[in-house]
């Protein structure tokens, strides 16, 4: 074989381990941003959770006020009528 050929059959084969590997990058790239996106959902529900929690544990603590101020209406009008 001549020198050229060696060469040309070199060339090609690197070129096409440089494909390969680029598109291998490329897969692996998309593979992180689909793991990324699952992990940012994920999140998202978890944040979504917790703002619901949230909202019912306030719901609850201004029930339990308007309890504690009816108790306290209740309790000024029976010293009122005591005096």
């Amino acid at each position: 074989m001549s020198t050229e050929v060696i060469i040309a059959i070199i060339v090609a084969v690197t070129i096409i381990f440089v494909v390969i590997l680029w598109k291998g990058m490329s897969v692996a790239q998309t593979q992180m941003t689909v793991d990324q996106l699952y992990q940012y959902r994920k999140l998202a529900e978890q944040v979504a959770e917790a703002e619901q929690k949230s909202v019912d544990a306030q719901q609850k603590t201004a029930e339990t006020l308007e309890d504690m101020r009816s108790r306290l209406t209740a309790i000024e009008k029976l010293l009122r009528d005591v005096q």
